[in-house]
């Protein structure tokens, strides 16, 4: 059997950003992915998502904030730009709260953590802003952090750092057919009912989490959003942030936004409802066709209030999200139970909006990888396993 010291299963940002912060060691480390890397079929698929700082909890907004040392110094290795940094506006309904957090209490977080905000009533935001006819109860405020991220882009970076390092191997188009924890500390992977030796194991499959974990019997508690949005063509001279705004009834009211890119539509936004079309536990599950009823919701709120757009969207998607079940917000991030064989040596990461953590994420996960600890306070993104056999 071939041995690795490091094998990561899972091909995505999270996975390439393992594999290419363990290039900086002298572990042999294999990266592999069951479809091609930098592909449509998990949680990274499309092209842009939202970084922002702002949290109503104070270690999801210290997290945000550590991981921007780590995005300047991915940035220094490629000339795209990962980050585009116009800014992030929240506004809406001041005692709404939703999977994003709410207004009143990421702006206390921002308080406690010095991070600068400006905040502003809805004569304000419609003066600054191409949005209309918002309501005047309505306030919120603008973070000059926040931004876009390439995410197709990101991980071409990732992937060229693995690509140019000796010591990390790439195997795609490679699905895993089992995974055994043995009492002498080996961790044996078959891939394609070939075997590979390796004493540590991360996971970072994302959506794909429990066909893995059923190797080992166990699985976790997911939910897999599929969500649709779409692209509206540019009318007038405007200029957005990435923006979302906080509303009721939150089933159908809920939106978010980014400004015009070139790698993604030039001459177009995007718009899209924060509320999945269908939540699934499977991503052989997902249609991959946009929901009728969320593009309606979508077009009404561009017509009704938002400047500059045609009202008739003309490209449409579907992305899959994967979420720890009924905590919306957080993360999963930890090794396997102790009724595992080598369970401090076998991590997993799945769950969350964490595009924004990329390559933070491969860092802690090199760190657990390395020393079985970290510096980076993980305490809340423990997972509760559950035994399938």
């Amino acid at each position: 059997m071939t041995k690795y010291d490091v094998i990561v299963i899972g091909g995505g940002p999270m996975g390439l950003a393992t594999a290419a912060e363990l290039s900086n060691s002298n572990k042999q480390t294999l990266l592999v992915d069951k479809y091609g890397f930098i592909n449509q079929n998990g949680s990274s698929a499309g092209l842009s998502r939202q970084f922002r700082v702002q949290y109503a909890q104070k270690y999801m907004a210290q997290l945000a904030l550590d991981s921007i040392p780590y995005w300047n110094n991915l940035q220094k290795t490629t000339k795209d730009t990962l980050i585009d940094h116009v800014g992030s506006l929240w506004f809406g309904d001041p005692a709404l709260s939703s999977q994003e957090g709410g207004i009143g209490a990421a702006m206390t977080v921002m308080d406690e953590l010095d991070i600068p905000y400006e905040k502003l009533n809805a004569s304000q935001i419609q003066n600054r802003f191409p949005f209309k006819s918002i309501p005047e109860i309505y306030h919120g405020f603008f973070q000059k952090d926040g931004g876009i991220i390439d995410l197709a882009a990101t991980q071409k970076a990732l992937l060229n750092i693995c690509i140019s390092a000796p010591n990390v191997t790439l195997l795609e188009h490679s699905p895993v057919t089992n995974i055994q924890s043995l009492e002498n500390g080996n961790i044996i992977v078959s891939i394609d009912g070939v075997d590979f030796i390796t004493e540590k194991l991360v996971l970072t499959p994302g959506a794909y989490i429990n066909e893995l974990l059923t190797f080992l019997g166990l699985s976790i508690d997911i939910d897999i959003w599929e969500m649709s949005s779409a692209y509206y063509k540019i009318t007038e001279d405007i200029k957005l942030p990435t923006w979302f705004v906080f509303q009721k009834p939150q089933a159908t009211s809920l939106f978010y936004g980014f400004p015009e890119v070139d790698w993604a539509h030039p001459g177009y936004v995007r718009v899209a409802p924060d509320i999945p079309d269908v939540i699934i536990q499977d991503p052989s599950q997902r249609s991959r066709i946009p929901s009728q009823k969320s593009l309606e919701l979508n077009e009404a709120w561009v017509r009704d209030h938002m400047v500059g757009l045609a009202p008739k969207s003309e490209f449409t998607s579907t992305c899959i999200i994967t979420l720890v079940k009924n905590s919306k917000e957080e993360l999963y991030l930890d090794t396997l139970p102790p009724s595992i064989p080598n369970n401090k040596n076998i991590i997993v990461y799945t769950g969350g909006w964490a595009a924004k953590f990329v390559p933070l994420i491969g860092k802690i996960l090199t760190d657990l990888v390395l020393t079985e600890t970290t510096s980076y306070d993980i305490s809340n993104f423990k997972i509760t396993y559950k035994t399938t056999n």
